[in-house]
């Protein structure tokens, strides 16, 4: 990933309609943004996660997340979107900065520590740490990249004023994620994140939720080229 905006989304799909959620997402809505907005798209399934699906996406920049197609295409919301939008529970949308990354490529596997409040530590002290669990996570085999993501709110409230559904998704400040090709791999490079004296020392609680996610699809910009 060589892109400075992302939007991530956690959220869970009963059961019973994750397959018609998955055909439909992979069929229609990631046609719709990657290539237009976005560079890139991928989407998980949890392995041992408290939310059952995410979503990455990825742009050239932050600031492109405001492009008037997309917030026009925030907009355009038929009766059967709103549907769709039953289908979801428990969702979490963070508009993104990456302020830190390390090693190239897409895993097959994703780690996530999301930080949903900062407790009062500073943004530089979490900065500071989560670049240190970074260059720490890339030193564990089968790790190929990790990254840190920065929420900025006042992007998510400009997005929330031309968005049609979803203004009462909740957020999170920030999230550390690393990838790999096996799970166990990733488990180890997150065990190591919570042992660090850094992280530790943030004190952070209940206010930090880990998931670890295999990645069911990923398209990205080129993939459009030609259709």
């Amino acid at each position: 990933m060589s892109e400075t905006g992302a939007l991530a989304y956690w959220f869970d799909i009963a059961p019973s309609v994750t397959g018609e959620w998955l055909d439909w997402y992979l069929q229609d809505h990631m046609p719709s943004r990657v290539g237009t907005t976005f560079v890139a798209g991928r989407c998980y399934e949890a392995l041992g996660a408290t939310s059952s699906h995410m979503v990455l996406f990825e742009t050239a920049t932050p600031e492109a997340l405001l492009a008037p197609s997309y917030l026009e295409l925030l907009k355009q919301v038929s009766d059967e979107d709103r549907q769709r939008r039953s289908w979801y529970s428990n969702p979490i949308r963070v508009i993104c900065r990456v302020v830190g990354r390390s090693g190239r490529g897409t895993g097959s596997v994703l780690g996530v520590l999301r930080i949903t409040d900062s407790q009062g530590a500073s943004d530089e002290m979490i900065r500071a740490t989560l670049n240190e669990l970074l260059a720490a996570g890339r030193k564990v085999k089968g790790i190929g990249s990790a990254w840190v993501l920065q929420n900025d709110n006042s992007m998510r409230i400009r997005m929330d004023e031309a968005r049609v559904t979803g203004h009462q998704d909740g957020s999170a400040d920030w999230a550390i994620l690393i990838e790999g090709g096996h799970q166990g791999d990733v488990e180890k490079a997150l065990d190591l994140f919570e042992g660090i004296q850094a992280w530790r020392s943030l004190e952070l609680g209940d206010a930090v939720t880990r998931g670890v996610y295999r990645l069911l699809y990923t398209m990205s910009q080129s993939d459009q080229a030609g259709i």
